[in-house]
């Protein structure tokens, strides 16, 4: 249940529609790159990610796998518009708004690319 003016936990599941595809992407960039975040909801974010594998929720775990998959290039299923409407970023694309938010988690991590 979502609190007002509660920071949301990356440990709590969020995801509305697991059947979607990146929908746990999708949900996790409206959580915590909108307009709106507060840049601690960031870091949390920042620290859940990089827990070990075995500690992470699943979504957290799954977000990660997405965010991988979309910057490998696998966007044939990420609907037209998704991520913008969602976050409404200033980045001119979906790919550069994804690179910022790689950059923010995993900063001394090079870009994941096409396997």
């Amino acid at each position: 249940m979502s609190v007002p003016g509660r920071m949301r936990d990356p440990e709590e599941s969020r995801v509305s529609n697991r059947d979607e595809p990146f929908a746990t992407l999708t949900s996790y960039v409206a959580t915590y790159f909108n307009p709106e975040t507060q840049p601690a909801a960031v870091d949390r974010l920042r620290s859940a990610v990089h827990r070990p594998i075995e500690d992470q929720h699943i979504d957290t775990r799954t977000f990660v796998e997405e965010l991988r998959r979309v910057l490998s290039g696998d966007t044939e299923l990420l609907s037209e518009n998704a991520l913008f409407d969602v976050t409404h970023y200033y980045d001119r694309t979906d790919e550069a708004f994804l690179k910022r938010v790689w950059g923010e988690l995993f900063p001394e991590e090079p870009l994941p690319t096409r396997g």
